[in-house]
């Protein structure tokens, strides 16, 4: 499986890397204390080469789906939040998958190959979620085709400082810390990326998951998926209610950034005197921020510097913040 080159691929709503800023804790680079082992699991060597050079993630766990024939760019076109029929051969989009309730599905990444060819990125969790959902809108005598083809090739992910000068085809992407590119060939000189150390820089750059924060418990709006929702386009899947919600401002609650006092699991309530605020989705103890995580905030407390109260056995402070977390 190999991507034509014909016209190189061009991103849309697509940030550019930006510098981390934040101080690194030099006692936390070198691992956990050995007084508190539940504090960090991560790879210092990582996290601090994604701060000054180049990290690579391998990605071949998520979904990749050609999408083909006449009418494949009018079924993505239903199926997301993405203006696909106006996607240029060469171009990439990040959309959202909606059901018909505008609540997220997942979020994918499509590349338009050709006129009538496109790849559809999805999350590793959501693959099944994707074809069936697909599947269920192709009418009757619809010229259009869905194959997996994850096995075909390998799919990397590079990102830090230097991410741009790996040589070959490459195509940005938001799924990577402070953006990146995915890439199906030799990644070389890149350090490898681990799972902990990834969720680490995800949650600091405030990168929503599928089963975390994109669930159909939210709408694309709440998650920020702004750049990723065409307002424009013709009609969707979900779209009455998406327009609807923007227009009328009816969003209750965004996906913000949550300081912690002490680590936690799990996804928990958040409370402002004694009222239901938002929901905890993920967290993790970072090198430069401390116990951080992301949260659901309805909109009368999702202010930063808002202080809640997190519902558990030992509850604890929790500090609404900006995301990123080193904008803040």
């Amino acid at each position: 499986m190999a991507l034509a080159t014909s016209a190189p691929f061009r991103a849309t709503g697509v940030s550019t890397l930006a510098p981390a800023h934040g101080t690194l804790d030099p006692t936390l680079l070198n691992g956990p204390s050995t007084d508190a082992p539940a504090r960090l699991r991560y790879d210092p060597r990582v996290y601090a080469e994604s701060q000054t050079g180049l990290v690579r993630r391998d990605m071949s766990h998520f979904g990749r789906f050609r999408v083909w024939g006449k009418d494949a760019a009018a079924l993505l076109h239903h199926l997301t939040t993405q203006d696909v029929k106006n996607m240029r051969p060469g171009e990439v989009r990040e959309a959202v998958l909606v059901n018909n309730k505008a609540r997220v599905l997942d979020w994918v990444t499509i590349m338009r190959r050709h006129e009538s060819d496109f790849w559809v990125i999805t999350s590793p969790n959501r693959k099944q979620t994707f074809s069936q959902h697909a599947i269920r809108y192709v009418l009757f005598r619809q010229d259009v085709k869905i194959d997996d083809v994850a096995a075909d090739d390998a799919l990397f992910g590079v990102f830090g400082p230097l991410a741009a000068e790996v040589p070959g085809p490459k195509w940005p992407t938001r799924r990577l810390p402070c953006g990146g590119f995915l890439t199906f060939g030799a990644t070389d000189g890149a350090m490898p990326c681990d799972t902990d150390t990834f969720n680490i820089l995800r949650v600091e750059c405030g990168l929503p998951v599928a089963g975390s924060e994109l669930t159909e418990d939210f709408n694309p709006w709440e998650a920020n998926f702004d750049f990723a929702i065409s307002p424009n386009k013709g009609c969707y899947n979900g779209q009455e209610v998406i327009a609807r919600l923007n227009t009328y401002q009816k969003i209750k609650q965004k996906l913000v950034g949550i300081r912690l006092e002490k680590p936690n699991t799990g996804r928990v309530l958040l409370r402002f005197d004694g009222k239901d605020a938002g929901l905890l989705t993920s967290s993790t103890v970072s090198p430069r921020f401390g116990p951080i995580g992301l949260a659901y905030v309805r909109n009368d407390w999702n202010a930063s510097g808002t202080e809640l109260e997190v519902v558990c056995d030992h509850p604890q402070k929790a500090t609404v913040c900006e995301l990123p977390f080193f904008s803040s």
